[in-house]
């Protein structure tokens, strides 16, 4: 509760898990309103969403890609919201996928790519998926994203990439 008094807004990292050991959204339940425990996607599915003395609390899983990947789609808008800054978007462009990937059915998965050329043709690869590794975002140039009602992509098929790098 202490905590909470300094703060405009609370992020709580690694308290938040898929399993037993999630005591963010037992905290936040006792403490104030607890809004989310866990959303739809992957990486990142156990995010926990509360109100503590009219205050954000926003739980962050601990996996590196988790957490990097929620507080991009949870606490950077709040922060910039509640800065009154306009959100700044990423730019897209569109490469074709190099090999089949299947994703679970009712999860929006954000895939770590990496781009090329081959030929006149951009493609994207995708690189090492989990919520642990890391290097999967440090080698990335941009993310797909699955939606949560598709099996996933053929190889060859059209998708849009979000970068994290310039094209250049």
């Amino acid at each position: 509760q202490e905590a909470v008094a300094k703060y405009d807004i609370v992020i709580i990292n690694a308290g938040s898990s898929a399993g037993s050991e999630d005591y963010t959204a037992q905290l936040v339940e006792e403490l104030g309103q607890l809004i989310v425990h866990g959303t739809a996607i992957r990486p990142g599915h156990p995010v926990v969403l509360g109100i503590i003395d009219n205050k954000p609390v926003l739980g962050i899983p601990g996996y590196p890609v988790s957490a990097i990947l929620t507080c991009e789609l949870f606490v950077k808008p709040l922060v910039e919201q509640m800065l009154g800054v306009l959100t700044q978007s990423r730019p897209y462009i569109s490469a074709n996928i190099t090999r089949k990937v299947l994703s679970p059915m009712g999860e929006d998965e954000f895939l770590r790519v990496r781009l090329g050329r081959v030929g006149e043709k951009l493609v994207a690869t995708p690189v090492q998926r989990g919520a642990g590794v890391i290097m999967s975002l440090v080698r990335a140039d941009g993310i797909v994203k699955i939606p949560r009602f598709s099996e996933g992509m053929d190889a060859g098929e059209n998708v849009d990439v979000e970068l994290l790098r310039p094209t250049e």
